[in-house]
């Protein structure tokens, strides 16, 4: 290529980046400061093992395994190591703050769109195409990707933060097809091989960051087919036949294979939490992927919602819409099959958002409808649309030259119109209080939004009357699990130890556990409410069957040393917080659990080693302070003491302090003779 050519080919690129990011920035300006939402609490808030305080080899590689069902303790298995670590790093540099996550998150996008925009390109120059596309690949490349790009659909993968596992999964994957379609058409042999690595790599990042991308070999094998062989002759046809059969089964195989525990059908068990069977799940999702459809190709804000209302079908009659919905998706693939060398554009926008929505549409006991499954699917839905555009273009271009720009006048009229919707469809995610009212009135049948609502807004703001009413309606609405509603009653339960109405608690609690009594999250709110409520003999015999389910359970092993400490079973108390500290070696609480059972032992050296530990951990925790303070108070060691009191003082004045002993007074975990001395000190 010559220099000259190269160079414009470079600026090129650049532009489409730099167009790309300003596009993309724009329209999700206004989502850098949206709150957490539904699973980012336990995928990244409450997920320990990314809580990260140093960037060591061995704390980095600890965040592949940090599955949320682990409860804080370290999983035996990889899970999605890829964004784990990215979301690892961001709590290590900004722990909770959102803006770093959705920078992060936004900056994903704007790469997967470019890779996209990279791949089209070459597409349109596989050899089945010939010269059809020359000229024209730049202008079809990035319309595609900017119409991909700026639909509402897409927003859940990009402004909910834990969906960031999607959206890495999606760029890893055109990535690895991009590579691909460069191994096909590069004549060096060392760069097929660099390429062919990039691809191979691209493919195990992809899924390291979620499984349904086991489809890829799948998605190459298609656009081999359509873009690289000759499908006139019965040989080839024969090869990709048997290629395909055999491609099929494997897929079957690595799909299921994250969601399998035992046996190969072991998946079906997942049913047994599920308001519907493996064949009402089949029947059900051809009426909700004909609604993605809808939702990509007539995307009005007010269509999007976190929750949908589903009714579940029964039967190929009920509703009535079920057959029709089946029947269209088969005549849509039989129609993209048979369009191979007509249209093969279209039929890779056809073929290849079924192969990717045959993992979480299909057999595993997933929820039924979540806008965010769509990311991947959707990446070349718009070429045969963008194609078409460029096609009526240059059709207009000598004949009618005024209405080719009104064309082109309304397609930037319709980019700025769908970006705008995706700018007005993000201030729904602002809040949870925003998120979930939304919902509540897009899916008015739906428990979820009423019980979100009141265990995300009005229970953490004190309107606990206003929660109570939102647990209390939601219990008579439509569940996606079955698991819903003794969830809600024992969240009513713990609104009601709030209440100091122990009575209703436990009679909820127990409704609860009538329902579900294996649940264990159940049960853990048992535990807390019985603490809470200072009853730690029924808090203890909760913990005890938890831990008999999960005995490396790092939160489980916490709260029973935390139980028995309030129970003066110090050395009993002292093994439950080592317990924990084995699977998270470095959090503060099992820490200081270790120091005061030390402490009240009369062990105060190796009380002070622990919590000198824990303090250059966490150099800004008071409590941790004040029981250094009290150690040395505990050996009559008064120079230490004004040291530990002087490093106090240096991260709070002593009236805040003075404010926050008061306002925590029955802490269980505050030191007694410290807190005098402070108190003392204060008041001179």
């Amino acid at each position: 290529m010559p220099e000259t050519k190269k160079q414009r080919w470079r600026l090129r690129r650049l532009l489409a980046l730099f167009f790309f990011a300003l596009i993309i920035t724009a329209i999700y300006s206004n989502s850098f400061n949206a709150s957490w939402h539904l699973d980012d609490l336990p995928n990244i808030i409450e997920n320990k093992g990314l809580h990260i305080n140093n960037l060591k080899p061995e704390s980095l590689v600890r965040t592949f395994f940090s599955s949320p069902r682990a409860g804080g303790s370290i999983s035996n298995r990889l899970y999605r190591p890829i964004p784990c670590l990215t979301l690892a790093i961001n709590w290590y540099f900004g722990k909770d703050n959102v803006l770093r996550y959705h920078a992060v998150n936004t900056l994903v996008h704007i790469l997967t769109a470019y890779f996209l925009f990279l791949t089209v390109l070459n597409i349109l120059k596989s050899p089945n195409l010939g010269n059809e596309y020359q000229g024209k690949e730049n202008f079809i490349a990035f319309l595609t990707a900017v119409l991909w790009a700026v639909n509402p659909i897409q927003i859940q993968a990009v402004t909910y933060i834990v969906q960031r596992m999607a959206s890495m999964a999606a760029m890893f994957y055109i990535l690895s097809i991009y590579f691909y379609l460069k191994t096909r058409q590069s004549q060096h042999s060392v760069r097929r091989v660099l390429l062919l690595l990039g691809c191979a790599l691209s493919f195990i990042c992809a899924l390291g960051s979620k499984e349904n991308t086991v489809t890829l070999p799948l998605a190459l094998l298609l656009i081999e087919i359509i873009f690289f062989q000759d499908m006139s002759s019965r040989k080839v046809r024969k090869a990709f036949f048997w290629c395909s059969i055999a491609g099929g089964v494997l897929l079957v195989v690595f799909s299921a294979w994250p969601f399998l525990s035992g046996t190969p059908f072991s998946f079906v068990k997942g049913y047994d939490v599920r308001p519907f069977t493996l064949f009402e799940r089949l029947l059900t999702e051809p009426r909700i992927v004909l609604f993605y459809l809808s939702l990509i190709f007539y995307p009005i804000p007010s269509r999007f919602s976190i929750e949908h209302d589903i009714t579940v079908s029964t039967s190929f009659f009920q509703p009535w819409t079920t057959l029709p919905a089946i029947l269209f998706h088969l005549i849509l693939i039989v129609f993209g099959c048979y369009q191979i060398k007509k249209r093969p554009l279209l039929t890779l926008a056809i073929l290849f958002f079924y192969l990717n929505h045959i993992i979480e549409s299909t057999i595993i006991p997933l929820e039924l409808v979540f806008e965010h499954r769509n990311y991947l699917p959707s990446l070349f839905l718009f070429l045969p649309v963008a194609a078409g555009f460029k096609k009526l273009l240059d059709y207009y271009k000598e004949k009618n030259r005024v209405f080719r720009s009104v064309l082109l006048c309304s397609l930037v009229f319709l980019v700025v119109v769908i970006g705008a919707g995706t700018y007005i469809r993000n201030m729904a995610w602002a809040t949870e209080k925003i998120l979930w009212e939304d919902a509540m009135r897009k899916a008015p049948n739906s428990h979820r939004p009423l019980h979100n609502l009141a265990f995300n807004y009005y229970g953490k703001t004190g309107q606990l009357d206003k929660a109570l009413e939102l647990y209390q309606k939601s219990l008579d609405l439509r569940t996606n699990n079955n698991y819903a509603n003794p969830i809600a009653m024992s969240n009513m339960a713990l609104i009601y130890v709030r209440k100091n109405n122990f009575e209703k608690a436990i009679a909820l609690w127990e409704r609860a556990l009538s329902v579900e009594p294996v649940l264990g999250s159940i049960q853990y709110q048992y535990v807390i409410g019985s603490i809470e409520m200072k009853d730690w003999q029924r808090a203890l015999v909760a913990i005890n069957r938890l831990i008999e389910e999960r005995p490396t359970h790092f939160n489980y092993n916490y709260l029973k040393g935390y139980i028995l400490l309030n129970q003066k079973q110090y050395d009993t108390a002292l093994g439950y917080f080592e317990r924990s500290l084995k699977v998270i070696a470095d959090n503060n609480q099992a820490l200081l659990g270790a120091g005061i059972c030390n402490n009240l032992m009369g062990q105060y050296q190796q009380a002070e080693a622990i919590f000198n530990q824990a303090q250059r951990l966490y150099p800004e925790d008071e409590l941790i302070l004040l029981w250094l303070v009290e150690n040395n108070l505990r050996q009559n060691d008064s120079q230490e003491v004004d040291r530990y009191l002087k490093k106090l003082l240096e991260i709070t004045s002593a009236e805040e302090l003075f404010e926050s002993l008061e306002r925590n007074k029955d802490k269980h975990f505050l030191p007694p003779d410290s807190k005098a001395v402070i108190l003392k000190m204060v008041k001179s």
